[in-house]
């Protein structure tokens, strides 16, 4: 059903029952919740990984390549799922999620261990998105505002856990386990899919087809092929890889002006118009492709207001879930465990703004906007206020509240973007619409990472030349444990700058927060969408 129509009966298929319904919820559940836990985990034992494998300099990559692979195929496992069904592209997509997240446990160096996080990301993108997708299609859609406040509430308890887990992991010194436990727990979930899912799902029943001799599955696999967009997915790729590698090499590896980085930014755009130009051409030729982006979905005001809100929602959720540890580790001296305690005012108030969403949409009726506006509002309130806090080495226990209040908006219009997202497009596009959200979402966050490590490489270089000789700066660059070996005056300093250019990372997510103003204008209307139980008000 689209946003254009009025009130309409909503009325889809492949609702799930009995044992199988519950089996099925556990399997996708736990899936969920390992991607969720992998977004946060390693923001607490970052630190901790890197001065290890003597590469702080790198440290980003080990964030940045998972979001790489994570945000470029995003888009295309959804894809993927229309052609050859949602039940054999995610257990595909967990499997090798499982698979790689065994060779990140095993590396025994920071570009083994980037190399492996890349792949992990390729498999937890297709697993993030067709769980995130399946929790709203394995229930009727009367039940549709309590899926998805529990596949949100699974997704935020793993942001919530995530630095806690990695920050106790951290404090043994076994690193390895930050990735190794998602082996025996991706196992489990993926033997519950196999059993619970159908093959047809989402269909309510499998296609009618008569039996085929080999050479005539081997044609239909072959002709399933030919329909994927493959130009489409290597330009996003190459779009999104050279995007971020721009961004993350500049100011640090090379200077901004460099032949490298302004070739990197050069290949990105053009990648970035030749995507957009393909998806057009693809959609005004009438050729038989699953287009990544189905160029009807750019006349969807209501959907296009949507994506926006996805990806400034990204960044901010980032930027925070892994810079906040951070800052408490070098600039206030807690603990893996200690930092991941203190972002709890934040990941807590993250899902307690999912469920509230939830509560307001689907017993109250509020329309989307509303409560995107509202969490808007708190969430540019609570990051402009956190980044005023004094850049000083003791901790002030009233930024906490601030967090909480980011939080709280974070939730509040994360949930509503993603609750809105199916249902202004219609059913065959569910898939591919989520799956554009979060992908947005994804590239969104990435973003901001890379322009946070920038922020970062440039207050350090600039303001602390003059406090540290050269070979000290690339010592501090490679691994924060030099920050022991400096007097500690020295010491006092390099912690105010650090604290200075995370309160600049904070503010540039604040800003981006101020742009869902945009968002939730353009999916406004003068009657709103809302959830209504059997049927869609606009």
């Amino acid at each position: 059903m689209t946003a254009n129509d009025s009130t309409l009966p909503i009325a889809w298929g492949g609702a799930l029952h009995g044992l199988r319904l519950y089996f099925g919820i556990a399997g996708l559940g736990l899936a969920l919740f390992l991607t969720g836990v992998e977004a946060t985990i390693v923001s607490t034992s970052l630190v901790t990984i890197t001065n290890d494998l003597q590469n702080s300099g790198q440290s980003s990559w080990v964030i940045t390549s998972y979001l790489l692979t994570y945000t470029g195929f995003l888009i295309i496992w959804s894809n993927c799922s229309k052609i050859f069904g949602v039940k054999a592209t995610l257990l595909t997509s967990l499997l090798l999620f499982v698979a790689f997240s065994g060779g990140c446990a095993g590396a025994e160096s920071l570009n083994q261990l980037i190399i492996c996080r890349a792949f992990q990301g390729l498999g937890g993108a297709g697993v993030y998105t067709l769980t995130l997708f399946s929790f709203v299609r394995i229930v009727p859609y009367n039940q549709y505002d309590k899926a998805s406040s529990l596949g949100g509430g699974i997704l935020s308890l793993g942001l919530v856990l995530g630095p806690l887990l990695g920050g106790a992991i951290a404090s043994t010194g076994r690193w390895s386990w930050v990735f190794l436990y998602n082996v025996p727990a991706g196992a489990f979930a993926w033997l519950l899919i196999l059993y619970a899912i159908p093959a047809h799902f989402p269909r309510s029943s499998p296609v009618p087809t008569n039996e085929s001799t080999s050479k005539q599955i081997w044609l239909n696999i072959m002709s399933s092929f030919r329909g994927v967009d493959i130009l489409g997915a290597f330009l996003i790729l190459t779009a999104c890889s050279f995007t971020i590698a721009a961004l993350q090499e500049g100011n640090f590896a090379y200077p901004w002006t460099s032949g490298l980085v302004l070739s990197f930014l050069v290949i990105s755009g053009v990648s970035w118009v030749a995507f957009l130009w393909w998806e057009w051409f693809v959609c005004r030729r009438g050729l038989k492709i699953s287009q990544l982006f189905p160029w009807r979905l750019t006349r969807n005001r209501v959907f296009m207001g949507i994506a926006l809100g996805f990806f400034t929602t990204g960044l901010a959720l980032t930027v925070c879930v892994i810079n906040i540890p951070q800052r408490c580790q070098i600039v206030y001296g807690s603990s893996p465990i200690g930092a991941g305690v203190k972002l709890l005012s934040f990941s807590l108030s993250c899902p307690l703004g999912v469920i509230t969403c939830s509560v307001l949409a689907g017993r109250l009726k509020l329309p989307f906007c509303y409560i995107a506006l509202v969490g808007t509002a708190f969430q540019a309130t609570g990051l402009f206020l956190f980044s005023e806090i004094a850049s000083k080495t003791e901790l002030w226990p009233g930024q906490f509240g601030y967090l909480v209040l980011a939080g709280l908006g974070v939730g509040l219009a994360m949930s509503a973007f993603y609750m809105a997202a199916p249902l202004v497009v219609d059913e065959e596009d569910q898939s591919t619409a989520l799956g554009i959200g979060i992908q947005l979402r994804m590239l969104g966050g990435v973003l901001g990472v890379a322009a946070s490590t920038t922020i970062l490489y440039h207050f350090l270089e600039s303001r602390l030349s003059s406090n540290l000789r050269p070979w000290e700066l690339r010592a501090l660059l490679k691994t924060t444990e030099a920050l022991a070996g400096f007097p500690p005056e020295i010491q006092l300093r390099v912690r105010v700058v650090y604290a200075i250019a995370y309160n600049m990372q904070v503010k540039l997510s604040a800003a981006f927060s101020v742009g869902q103003l945009l968002a939730v204008a353009m999916i406004w209307k003068r009657q709103n969408v809302r959830y209504l139980k059997g049927s869609l008000s606009n």
